[in-house]
């Protein structure tokens, strides 16, 4: 066995002197591991971290579309509590009770289809840069 790997390394004794130093430190492995682990977690995390954002981002984005869908419903229909644009929206923004939807980001019009709905929410996620996600429905009216 070599004695440089088995000994001291900062033991000069031997005559290869500094040469054994580097020896030892290049064969050592000891904390390979470890630095390996180091390299490995920074794209581990942003891999783990974003699937979880672009989750949320798509459970947010069906939730903007089923609140489109029932103020769509709710104008349609004549309820009372959406007999005007401003109401339909105010219940559309109630009902998906998403944090900084409010009735501002509905627009609520008549086509052809009948009471026609749009929703725009900006979604800003830990990874993902702000997206807008958008979504509409229409409901016919009678």
């Amino acid at each position: 066995m070599n004695d440089v790997l088995a000994g001291d390394p900062f033991d000069h004794s031997t005559s290869k002197g500094s040469l054994s130093v580097l020896t030892w430190l290049v064969r050592d492995c000891s904390g390979a591991a470890a630095a390996e682990f180091l390299i490995v977690l920074p794209p581990l995390l942003l891999l783990l971290v974003g699937t979880f954002d672009i989750g949320i981002a798509m459970l947010t984005e069906s939730r903007i579309n089923f609140a489109a869908e029932a103020a769509a419903k709710c104008g349609a229909i004549g309820s009372a509590i959406c007999a005007l644009p401003t109401q339909t929206a105010a219940y559309g923004a109630s009902v998906v009770g998403l944090r900084g939807l409010d009735a501002s980001h509905f627009l609520v019009t008549t086509a052809e289809c009948g009471m026609y709905v749009t929703v725009t929410y900006p979604y800003a996620g830990v990874v993902l840069p702000v997206i807008t996600l958008r979504a509409g429905a229409c409901y016919p009216t009678g």
